[in-house]
């Protein structure tokens, strides 16, 4: 007979169920970032249980860095902004073949998404800017450099397009590995012209307020950008 090395479900502890409870309230948004939690005695007592046992669950929401205990002032809410969790991964990334072409997958995702969502909200203001650089992009053919600069700001437009906070962020964190990627990519060979070409799909998408047509070709141009990468790394 095969014994089975399961050990029996165990209760969860007060100050786990309290600690649940209060991530819960924190992630949704009931205090907000920098807010100061109620006192110990009166979150203690509307959660029926010990002072101890309330600030065992502070402890462990302070070790997931959710709150910040400060000694005196009392508990607060508080969680690393997006950008916190990845620019120290940025150098690693930067330098490491498979993680540069690992962030270009992750980065397709982003951005094909980010293409719809700018083609459903950008602003008369927000595709004038677009406008503009897919301009100064086509006057740049013979500055690789300086159109690599400029291919950058076009996407980082799209994504304040969206006017998603979060999706902002994300692109501003990496933007170091991004321009560094577009300053690789341009020396390319069709490298200027498969750029220009792209971008002014993508732009006509987002200008005419097409949803599925920014995907599309925002998809386009992630593919042959990292079929270019790979080509040109093998």
């Amino acid at each position: 007979m095969i014994v089975l090395a399961i050990n029996k479900i165990q209760r969860a502890k007060a100050w786990e169920q309290v600690a649940s409870q209060l991530q819960e309230l924190i992630v949704t948004g009931y205090w907000k970032k920098g807010e100061r939690l109620p006192g110990e005695i009166e979150l203690a007592k509307q959660f029926g249980v010990s002072r101890s046992t309330l600030r065992e669950a502070l402890r462990a929401l302070s070790s997931n860095g959710l709150v910040q205990i400060r000694h005196g002032e009392g508990s607060f809410v508080w969680y690393p902004e997006v950008e916190e969790y990845l620019n120290p991964l940025m150098p690693r990334l930067l330098v490491e073949r498979e993680d540069v072409l690992a962030i270009m997958e992750a980065r397709s995702m982003v951005e094909v998404r980010t293409a719809r969502l700018a083609a459903e909200r950008a602003t008369p203001r927000e595709v004038k800017e677009l406008a503009a650089l897919l301009e100064k992009m086509e006057a740049s053919k013979d500055d690789r450099r300086e159109f690599a600069k400029l291919d950058h700001r076009f996407h980082k437009q799209v994504a304040v397009a969206t006017h998603n906070k979060v999706i902002i962020k994300i692109y501003e964190a990496i933007e170091v590995f991004l321009l560094s990627q577009q300053l690789e990519v341009v020396d390319y060979v069709d490298a200027i012209d498969r750029g220009v070409n792209d971008h002014q799909a993508i732009y006509a998408a987002i200008a005419g307020g097409d949803p599925e047509g920014a995907e599309e070709v925002m998809a386009k141009h992630m593919k042959r950008t990292y079929e270019a990468i790979m080509a040109n790394r093998q």
